[in-house]
């Protein structure tokens, strides 16, 4: 990754009243309405800014401190300082603004607002997101394994056989014990059991998992380039402490975060302090789905936001380096996030409206379907919509109001017609949809006569 260039200092580039008149009377010009317009509109840092061709009358970095000095103006600060003592700020552009109203709207359910229709599967669904981020989330740390592989463990519950598979098994856990405890403060042993959880049986040095790192001869590095150098451990203690005071805060009037972008600083504060000697990136964006969750952000259990970092991890890296190198300007950082979010709830939207394109197609094409009764069709179309759903021969027999024979051959009919799949789960035998049940509907539609 090219080295970022830090951000000039507006206060060193305008440092005399004439020069201060003389770029605000140059910058009422028209020419520059449109080049200021469009650094704010995109966010530059003055890594891109300085390469962009610009009006005559200003030098970059005049016209770079006139647009730092705006946002500095407007930006809102929070209790956390970088290692020269800054303190971190952001602004709310309008693009925060109006991906932040997306997420809203999603998460208060009109992700699936063009079909009545619920999501096939949701409880499956959501374990299959969560596996993704556990699996992801370990990637970018340099977990190495392939994600059918990582899925096959988790799903059949084997072992791991290298500490590629532990990151991702470990992640998995700790992804668990989030949903389980999202309703708790976030304290100093909350945050160690987390960190625990995720490193268990990765670390050279074992006791290192849960406890604050004591020296300072850490350095985080990019593609063999250092990219971070954490501030010392003396100041950890109440850096943590200031970092469980602002995320159980309930900040109110003026003082009021949005949740999803306090999620994100939440994710900074704690990779940028790096606590632990290894793991915090992990145990970071653990702590973003611990707030989203602790504030009924429950869209989030849908989605793995590490799979949309971890396609280009170079831009996840760049977005802290802008913040560091732009006088502890946050903004880059949330804008970073919120662009994968958004990839991922706009990957989420599309997932539901062909799971429920394919159910009301499925629905339609039972109606055609020949050789079911009344009792087998209620099955199949309850199946449809439920499919994690489990039937057994009881079940079917109580519902229905038939005797155990009648019930035994409606569900032993659907198991030969490829419809449901038989196993045992101790002494009796438990039926569950197909996974070639949509595709056994639309091959006997395509064997019907034309109307």
């Amino acid at each position: 990754m090219p080295t970022v260039m830090p951000a000039p200092d507006p206060y060193n580039t305008l440092r005399n009243p004439d020069q201060i008149k003389r770029v605000y009377e140059r910058v009422l010009h028209p020419e520059f309405h449109d080049v200021i317009r469009r650094a704010n509109e995109v966010y530059s840092h003055w890594q891109e800014f300085r390469y962009r061709p610009i009006p005559e009358g200003l030098s970059h970095e005049e016209l770079w401190a006139y647009i730092k000095l705006g946002r500095i103006v407007h930006a809102k600060n929070i209790p956390l300082a970088d290692k020269s003592h800054k303190q971190f700020s952001y602004l709310t552009t309008d693009f925060i603004q109006r991906v932040l109203h997306e997420i809203d709207l999603w998460s208060g359910g009109n992700i699936t607002q063009e079909s009545p229709d619920p999501l096939p599967g949701r409880e499956r669904y959501i374990i299959r997101s969560l596996m993704e981020e556990a699996i992801a989330s370990s990637q970018l740390e340099g977990a190495d394994t392939t994600r059918k592989v990582a899925k096959e463990m988790l799903r059949t519950g084997r072992k791991p056989v290298n500490k590629s598979e532990q990151m991702i098994l470990n992640n998995w856990h700790a992804m668990q014990f989030i949903r389980e405890n999202r309703r708790k403060p976030l304290t100093l042993e909350m945050l160690s059991t987390i960190h625990m959880t995720l490193t268990e049986n990765t670390l050279d040095h074992p006791e290192e998992a849960g406890t604050i790192r004591t020296t300072d001869d850490i350095e985080v590095e990019y593609k063999g380039q250092v990219v971070h150098v954490p501030p010392p451990a003396h100041g950890i203690q109440e850096s943590i402490q200031g970092l469980c005071k602002f995320a159980n805060e309930e900040h109110k009037d003026d003082r009021w975060i949005h949740p999803v972008v306090k999620s994100i600083i939440i994710h900074f504060w704690l990779a940028y302090t790096h606590p632990f000697t290894d793991g915090n990136g992990r145990t970071a964006r653990a702590l973003m789905y611990w707030y989203l969750m602790r504030h009924d952000y429950l869209l989030f259990e849908y989605i793995a936001i590490s799979r949309y970092i971890i396609r280009a991890p170079g831009q996840y890296v760049r977005a802290y380096l802008f913040t560091e190198t732009d006088m502890a300007d946050l903004t880059y950082f949330i804008i970073y996030n919120l662009r994968a979010t958004r990839s991922a709830c706009e990957d989420l939207k599309r997932y539901i409206q062909r799971k429920q394109r394919e159910t009301q197609r499925s629905s339609m094409l039972l109606r055609k379907y020949k050789g079911l009764n009344l009792r087998q069709k209620g099955l199949v179309y309850h199946a449809i919509r439920h499919a994690g759903s489990v039937y057994t021969i009881e079940s079917h027999k109580n519902i229905h109001g038939v005797v155990y024979q009648t019930a035994r051959a409606d569900l032993q009919g659907l198991v030969d017609q490829g419809l449901l799949q038989k196993t045992k789960a101790g002494k009796e035998f438990v039926f569950v949809p197909s996974e070639r049940m949509v595709e056994k509907l639309r091959t006997a539609e395509s064997k019907l006569p034309d109307e």
